[in-house]
């Protein structure tokens, strides 16, 4: 999408907010600039911001913009201090809440941010798959193709990993996965996308012993 406005939408918000005084909506205001300091390098501020996101949402018992808060404050910058286990089972009820409220699109995202992070802390792979199969069909149902994308990746990694034995023809056929996908996120201009399949493409050529590959694809 249009991500480069990110940031001025998100100035904005604080900007009203400033002015007029804290409302449901200053939260997300507040998580926005939270994430736009980390990424800056300002993460103890950012963390502190963030936390301030938080209380709002409680305070203004804004329930319905969980699933925002836990993309953009939560996973978005909490998470490298948060316990794997405890941002599994926030993803999972960000994303119940919003299925409730309608946010539909959050939603999705949450429920990629916990498969995503299923994946890493080393969930069993057949169970694993079987949600991907679950949520991937919920995302093309909904029609929230971006999110039905990035789980396709790891649903690809996934798959190999469970039935392949011969590491060099995983390589070929990721290969050849790989490369379909990657024309149809340069197609989108999708960035994200394109940086999702190079991630997990190297997590995989790793986890196979193709070290010089997976350094390549990381690197890109």
């Amino acid at each position: 999408g249009n991500q480069q406005y990110f940031p001025v939408l998100a100035i904005q918000m604080i900007r009203l907010t400033l002015r007029h005084g804290t409302c449901k909506e200053s939260c997300v205001a507040i998580a926005c600039l939270s994430f736009l300091l980390s990424g800056s390098g300002e993460c103890k501020a950012s963390n502190r911001i963030g936390h301030l996101a938080v209380l709002l949402l409680e305070k203004f018992k804004a329930e319905e913009y969980l699933p925002v808060i836990n993309i953009v404050y939560i996973n978005g910058v909490h998470s490298r201090t948060m316990r794997l286990e405890l941002g599994m089972e926030e993803a999972l009820d960000a994303y119940k809440k919003g299925m409730q409220v309608g946010d539909i699109e959050f939603a999705m995202f949450n429920a990629y941010l916990y498969l995503m992070m299923s994946f890493i802390s080393g969930q069993s792979l057949v169970e694993l798959e079987m949600e991907l199969d679950v949520f991937g069909k919920r995302m093309v149902e909904y029609k929230q193709m971006t999110a039905s994308n990035m789980v396709l990746v790891i649903h690809c990694v996934v798959s190999n990993l469970i039935t392949t034995k011969d590491c060099l023809s995983l390589i070929a056929s990721q290969n050849e996965e790989r490369e379909s996908m990657l024309a149809h996120a340069i197609e989108a201009n999708s960035y994200s996308f394109i940086c999702h399949i190079y991630i997990f493409g190297g997590i995989e050529a790793y986890i196979f012993g193709k070290y010089e590959l997976a350094a390549s694809m990381v690197q890109k």
